[in-house]
């Protein structure tokens, strides 16, 4: 990770964000930009989180390594969203519960920890500001993986809603591995889907770029099966 030092980008990137209306003057003066490369971790799993983080620009990973050898990714972040809350308000002294890995080079805006912990703990704004995005996290984790014994069909048509609604009709999917073990299914099971609603004439995909071409259908998804060992 690295210090940007462009007063003027990083102020590009507090205004178009709106920043002044939810964080005040003293933790607006602590904001600073960051670069972090392709490939580098912004945090990993247990480390002690120092700074809350705004992504601006680029894409990150949020996935977490288990004891008994499992590799889970939880999300695909893209701007505006924010990297630290749920351990700032954790009770386990601010420790990352998973690693952030930069899908491509990411800027982002840091905030000390300890500036908010100083003036912002007891702002409503500020606070209003942080469960706004909570509840939006995990409005979409629910809505991503709810309902455990779905069709992969099912798992990857809410995943495509839930992008176009941030990205738009023409989608930069991630790493099939990464996008698998985030929807809990097999590599070769989410080819089959993405070939399936190819045939069906709702998406076209070459290689990672992918375009909704009927989002009505997209939306009308099949009734939900339980599925049998392999799809």
């Amino acid at each position: 990770m690295k210090n940007i030092s462009d007063s003027a980008l990083k102020e590009h990137f507090i205004l178009a964000y709106r920043l002044p209306a939810v964080l005040n003057s003293s933790l607006l003066a602590s904001l600073r930009l960051v670069k972090i490369d392709a490939g580098e971790y912004l945090t990993t799993q247990s480390t002690h989180l120092t700074h809350l983080y705004f992504l601006v620009d680029g894409k990150l990973q949020v996935e977490r390594h288990n004891p008994n050898g499992t590799h889970a990714v939880y999300s695909f972040e893209t701007p505006f969203s924010m990297i630290g809350e749920l351990e700032l308000f954790s009770t386990k002294q601010c420790k990352a519960v998973s690693a952030v890995q930069a899908l491509s080079d990411s800027l982002l805006l840091s905030l000390p920890v300890e500036s908010i912990k100083e003036s912002a703990m007891s702002d409503p704004v500020f606070l209003l500001f942080m469960c706004q995005n909570l509840s939006h996290k995990l409005l979409n984790t629910s809505l991503l993986h709810s309902g455990g014994a779905v069709s992969v069909e099912s798992k990857l048509r809410k995943f495509l809603l839930l992008k176009t609604q941030g990205e738009g009709a023409t989608i930069q999917l991630e790493k099939r591995e990464s996008l698998a073990a985030m929807l809990g299914v097999s590599v070769r099971q989410l080819n089959r889907a993405l070939i399936k609603l190819t045939q069906q004439g709702i998406i076209q995909h070459k290689n990672k770029s992918l375009k909704v071409i009927d989002p009505v259908r997209l939306s009308d998804c099949p009734a939900d099966k339980i599925w049998p060992g392999v799809n």
